[in-house]
């Protein structure tokens, strides 16, 4: 696994940027920078932190996608994830309604 792929994926995906995530977390920038860029490695800890700053346990992290799904997919799938279980439930309805309009 990339680490530096994943955390850029992972932090784009949340649409926060690498200073914000940096300041977040208590790094500096750069340091983001260098661990995307496969410069260095995060320790366990600051990966923790990475991980908690981004709204998913460090198990997702690592976590490997069986089948491709398009970057705009998957953000949709990431932003469903955040919704309460009545805006699912509300949100599958307007799916099944516009289904029905075909």
């Amino acid at each position: 696994m990339n680490i530096g792929e994943r955390l850029r994926f992972l932090r784009e995906q949340s649409g926060i940027s690498g200073k914000a995530l940096a300041e977040k977390i208590g790094l500096v920038p750069s340091q983001i920078n260098k661990i995307e860029h496969n410069v260095t490695k995060p320790s366990i800890d600051s990966l923790e932190r990475i991980c908690t700053a981004l709204g998913i346990p460090l198990s997702e992290f690592f976590a490997v996608e069986k089948t491709e799904i398009e970057p705009e997919l998957q953000r949709f799938l990431h932003s469903a994830k955040k919704l309460t279980p009545a805006e699912r439930e509300k949100f599958i309805e307007l799916i099944d309604l516009m289904k029905s309009n075909d």
